[in-house]
């Protein structure tokens, strides 16, 4: 628990450690480790928890979560923005600047908390009176919300630290610390429902939680800080970094409001059609998710290689990188469009629509996915305004095309206007990212064998389609249903993955070899 510090001799900043394939591709899977996890335990303890709390009391519990993720994005962008800047210097084993940064972030970061998070704790007793049902256990909520409120303060206190170890590539002890958390959560669950601890004890569980997590993740970053750098940033740096900040926090904000302005709109213009979208939108999302785990070790990769070796010089890696990145990309959701068609409507049985949400969607998923390396090249090389044009201009798309076509197509007009403005707005950041970068990439679509997509996709239709058979005599809808359609679809999946990248090399990237 103690920061590093040179020995005689030795300069306080060091070689850094190369990141290869392997790393990141094993960062990936501990990063998706983390998001699986907890997934099944809540599909698991969830009916349990809705039983023995009582509907009402989890209702309540419900409630505090959604207010603790609102509480969540008042960040100011300063956390993907320390781990931008963290990773570059991890590229030049700059221990020195790091730590500057470190531990002016962390007071800022501190000082915001104490303000921001002491109105919402003074706020407390407000929330009584805009949501009554919090009366049902008054004494528990009380105890519950302010928890939650300390505990969202902590946490964005100890993002900064979580960067180091994200810029150090060790993914492994902040998936272990959330894996760790969550098996203190099951526990408690448990306790709480068989004690009738009720909303205390879901307190207490969410701060053995984070306990958890900030003693394996702070003492864990200390190792790569020095004393050396413990001082404040300079002015001059304080005003770039807060400059490039402001817009990391506009197109987070954009990537929120664009994830569920299409929910709000169809909730209003089709009501009765909303039951059908929602749950193939969810599902497409799940999917999409998966490769959102990637996102971090793909940022540290990009950002130790700028560090290490300018753009220029890293420019050649990370487009190996994209090319690899966009034939998975292309393959991946070109197996996976028609499966969830059929793998939807085989779990849900409430028709085709559900399925035809999911496939649209997975669509317009596939092209913003495609250009994500793209764009953390363009946050990496201090170029987030990039981000927020492309963002506006999905966002402009959307709501223009989903309330022209909700009306007349429903809900699958809905997703046919979010799949046009994806592909739109993926095309307009790969035109303004020529212009605007002075070391721009190669456009990701020439990477893809796209022959050999349409192929795969078409067997995994065929494939998917006579498992979906199935469904409702050999095999149940439901779980099962899903699972089979899922499976059906694996054998298309590799086959593209042996076509277009090699298993073998992705076995060999991931064992480091």
């Amino acid at each position: 628990m103690t920061f590093s510090s040179p020995g005689p001799g030795t300069p306080a900043d060091e070689a850094p450690k190369k990141l290869g394939a392997g790393v990141l591709l094993r960062g990936t899977g501990w990063q998706a480790t983390a998001q699986f996890v907890p997934l099944i335990i809540n599909l698991v303890l969830t009916p349990y928890t809705i039983h023995g709390l009582g509907l009402q009391v989890y209702a309540i519990f419900l409630l505090v979560n959604s207010i603790q993720l609102i509480m969540s994005t008042f960040n100011g962008g300063i956390g993907p923005s320390v781990t931008r800047y963290l990773t570059v210097y991890a590229g030049r084993g700059d221990k020195v600047s790091a730590t500057e940064l470190v531990t002016t972030m962390s007071v800022i970061v501190t000082g915001v908390v104490v303000v921001v998070f002491g109105i919402f704790f003074a706020l407390i007793p407000k929330f009584f009176d805009w949501f009554p049902m919090l009366q049902i256990d008054r004494s528990g909520a009380v105890f519950l919300l302010g928890t939650q409120v300390v505990l969202a303060g902590v946490t964005q206190i100890r993002s900064v630290f979580q960067s180091v170890l994200f810029a150090q590539g060790r993914f492994a002890i902040t998936s272990i610390a959330i894996i760790i958390g969550h098996a203190f959560y099951t526990v408690g669950i448990i306790i709480t429902v068989e004690t009738g601890a009720g909303l205390t004890g879901i307190a207490w569980i969410f701060i053995a939680q984070q306990t958890v997590g900030t003693l394996l993740m702070v003492p864990a970053s200390l190792t790569h800080l020095t004393r050396a750098g413990m001082r404040f940033a300079s002015k001059s740096f304080l005003a770039e970094f807060f400059g490039y900040a402001w817009k990391i926090q506009l197109a987070s904000w954009l990537d929120t409001l664009t994830q569920q302005v299409d929910t709000i709109i169809v909730g209003r213009a089709r009501p009765e059609q909303l039951g059908f979208f929602g749950p193939g939108s969810t599902f497409a999302q799940q999917l999409r998710s998966v490769l959102v785990n990637a996102m971090g070790p793909i940022t540290t990769f990009v950002g130790r290689g700028v560090g290490e070796r300018t753009a220029e010089g890293a420019r050649e890696s990370v487009e190996r990188l994209q090319r690899l990145w966009a034939r998975g990309i292309a393959g991946y959701f070109a197996v996976a469009a028609p499966a969830a068609y059929f793998g939807v409507n085989a779990w849900l049985n409430l028709g085709t629509i559900p399925g035809v949400v999911a496939a649209v969607l997975l669509i317009a998923h596939a092209s913003a996915m495609m250009v994500r390396v793209l764009l953390v090249w363009c946050q990496i090389l201090r170029q987030p305004g990039l981000d927020v044009a492309q963002g506006l201009v999905f966002l402009v798309l959307k709501v223009i095309g989903t309330i022209a076509l909700v009306i007349p197509f429903g809900v699958i007009g809905v997703a046919i206007a979010t799949a046009i403005s994806s592909v739109s707005a993926a095309l307009f950041l790969c035109w303004i990212s020529r212009r605007r970068l002075a070391t721009p990439l190669a456009m990701p679509w020439g990477s893809v064998p796209w022959p050999l997509a349409i192929a795969c996709s078409a067997l995994s239709a065929v494939c998917t389609y006579g498992a979906h058979l199935l469904v409702g005599t050999v095999v149940p809808h439901g779980v099962l249903g899903l699972l089979a359609c899922g499976l059906a679809a694996a054998p298309a999946l590799l086959i593209y993955l042996e076509r277009a990248i090699g298993i073998r090399r992705l076995i060999g990237a991931v064992k480091g070899r």
